[in-house]
């Protein structure tokens, strides 16, 4: 997550990045808020020398408030090291997260004066996709488990996969549902909404219930199909979900780069779109001329690019691949 914040920021044209917090204890404070934070280091200098099951807390600490007790200071330093928190900086009393190596590697290679260029991660030759597995005449979407499939977060689109980000199953009663599980590693179940949020301009997931889309499908033309809200409040032929390109056109991405899904004229090609019960891809080609068809996802794919141009024009060219799945990528940048 904190890479893909980087990585989208700077594609949308921001000209630096800058870290909230150096450091923070254990629990992400102190904090003014009394809220949870998080920071590429964390103080504990009650390890030092590889201690743990520390009882006596600093006075910093806000131990069991209000997420429960930490779970690092049951561990020992051999299983954090494992965890990817090298014991060599436990011992020392801090612990470096994951992201300090996102901020390092990013930072060491986009250099102040580099700008974004176009770049994104696509479908390989033949059209192979990124994780989309085919096993005997089964299809399975690879990835790992979807951990954006909850209620709030945006439905997207952006070159197909063939992850679980893009992954939807037609419910009986006619909602698009999507599965997976949240930070914590409780399953999740959420479905697209019937209505395009006033914030966002697009259309958020939300809970499997009335506030959720319930949709039929209509057939157009070349085995497309118009996808219908039923419960919507538009007018007959305003009621059809579209895609809609991005006011920034897509940043450094591109158009196919994070396009939104909303709601609109049925008799539009941005209307026009494939639901593939085989895969659950809900497919649209209204950005052929950009370079293929895109998938409706949750949120981002699971695979990224960032590409700049240094400071030094063409001589000093960057290119950052993030990949959050937990299986290996098949792909091609354009």
């Amino acid at each position: 997550r904190y890479g893909h914040t980087i990585l989208s920021d700077l594609a949308a044209g921001s000209n630096g990045w800058v870290e909230w917090n150096l450091v923070l204890d254990s629990l992400g404070g102190p904090n003014h808020l009394g809220n949870m934070c998080d920071a590429p280091i964390l103080a504990v200098p009650y390890r030092v020398g590889g201690k743990h099951n520390v009882t006596v807390l600093p006075t910093f600490e806000h131990a069991d408030f209000p997420f429960g007790p930490v779970v690092g200071d049951t561990r020992t330093r051999e299983e954090l090291n494992a965890m990817g928190f090298p014991a060599e900086y436990l011992d020392k009393g801090v612990v470096v997260q994951p992201m300090f190596y996102y901020m390092g590697h990013i930072s060491r290679h986009v250099r102040p004066g580099s700008r974004a260029v176009h770049a994104i991660a696509d479908q390989a030759d033949l059209g192979t996709k990124a994780f989309l597995q085919t096993i005997g005449n089964t299809t399975i979407a690879g990835g790992g488990i979807n951990n954006l499939a909850r209620p709030g977060i945006e439905v997207t689109l952006w070159p197909c996969e063939g992850s679980t980000r893009q992954e939807w199953t037609m419910s009986d009663d006619g909602q698009l549902q999507v599965f997976g599980h949240d930070w914590l590693g409780k399953p999740t179940v959420s479905c697209i909404g019937s209505v395009v949020d006033a914030s966002f301009e697009g259309i958020l997931l939300s809970p499997c219930d009335g506030s959720a889309g319930s949709f039929t499908m209509e057939n157009r033309v070349n085995s497309t199909v118009n996808i219908l809200v039923k419960n919507s409040k538009n007018s007959a032929s305003e009621n059809c979900v579209i895609a809609k390109p991005l006011k920034n056109n897509g940043g450094a991405y591109g158009p196919r780069g994070g396009a939104q899904v909303a709601i609109g004229s049925c008799d539009s090609d941005a209307a026009m779109w494939n639901f593939d019960s085989t895969s659950g891809e809900i497919k649209s080609n209204f950005f052929e001329k950009d370079g293929g068809e895109v998938c409706a996802t949750t949120g981002w794919p699971f695979l990224q690019v960032g590409a700049f141009i240094g400071p030094d024009g063409e001589q000093n060219k960057t290119i950052v691949v993030l990949n959050e799945a937990s299986e290996p990528a098949n792909y091609v940048l354009r």
